[in-house]
């Protein structure tokens, strides 16, 4: 049942009006939820041996007015400890609802990564999980994530000068498009992302992109080619950028030729780029979650 939890399990949280913000942070996880306890010899719920790293870091969600004044949903982790951290942008998958980051991927993915020393904040979008307007699928929801820099340069305990992006399939999209757009990321990685649009193996995106894409049945390849990876990359802004691409070779959804055009690509235009395939994994690489964490946390460290 957990797994199915969204972030609206957020709108029966407490909010606080940190003075160390630019938004109001409503405690996404105030108590032990069932699932992730057990019982101590007192009786009290305490987190389970897998879920201990819980107890460092504090998980919130909050509201925030995008560039076109729409209330956009974010999410941020951070470590309880005092000090100042380097930030990763976590950029989700899917559209509209689906995808949208779940109590789960804010548990069992992204705070076993904040709780190795990082602050984790991310976006919604706008069309999903209690945020305002329609997803145009690398179009205005592009200013949603740009929006970030902004509460990151407000927020005491996070280095402003460290900043990474990490993408998961639409999100390796997002990524690349933001980085058109600024050169404070210093450290880019992609899981299972998508190098262009043109997805000649998934016909049925058209529909989608007909869906979400403004203009798109008037000018297709125009819009399309607004939101390319491949033609982003000679265009990001920060020249000194280090790149990793991450995929399953079995991935079911974005095919693994995806991650050698971008490698390729990036190479090509004399980025450092790091490349790793999981040879038996799917789209999530599901069952090399642990090894795919040691190794986001790894790149992280070296380059923030």
């Amino acid at each position: 049942m957990r797994k199915v939890f969204y972030l609206y399990l957020l709108l029966i949280s407490g909010i606080f009006s940190a003075q160390n913000s630019l938004v109001n942070l409503e405690q996404a996880f105030t108590e032990k939820h069932e699932g992730y306890t057990a019982k101590n010899k007192n009786e009290q719920p305490v987190f389970k041996e897998e879920y201990k790293y819980l107890d460092s870091v504090n998980i919130y969600g909050y509201n925030y007015s995008s560039i076109d004044n729409l209330k956009i949903r974010g999410f941020l982790i951070e470590p309880k400890a005092e000090g100042t951290y380097p930030v990763i942008i976590f950029n989700r998958g899917g559209n509209r609802e689906f995808g949208t980051v779940t109590l789960s991927t804010l548990t069992d993915f992204l705070s076993k990564i904040a709780a190795r020393g990082f602050i984790i904040i991310g976006s919604q979008l706008r069309g999903s999980g209690r945020s305002e307007g329609k997803d145009e699928f690398g179009g205005k929801d592009i200013g949603d994530v740009l929006k970030l820099l902004e509460i990151i340069d407000h927020q005491s305990n996070a280095d402003a000068n460290k900043i990474g992006m990490l993408g998961v399939s639409r999100g390796a999209m997002t990524n690349f498009l933001v980085l058109k757009e600024t050169d404070r990321i210093m450290a880019n990685i992609t899981v299972g992302g998508i190098a262009d649009l043109n997805q000649k193996d998934r016909p049925e995106m058209v529909q989608l992109y007909k869906e979400l894409i403004p203009d798109f049945e008037k000018k297709p390849n125009k819009e399309l080619d607004k939101r390319s990876s491949l033609l982003s990359i000679p265009l990001l802004k920060n020249k000194n950028l280090k790149n990793f691409i991450i995929h399953g070779a079995n991935d079911e959804r974005v095919n693994v030729e995806n991650a050698f055009a971008l490698f390729d690509k990036l190479k090509s235009n004399k980025f450092s780029t790091k490349l790793l395939i999981y040879e038996d994994a799917n789209h999530g690489i599901n069952n090399n979650t642990n090894n795919l964490i040691t190794e986001i946390i790894s790149y992280f460290r070296n380059y923030l």
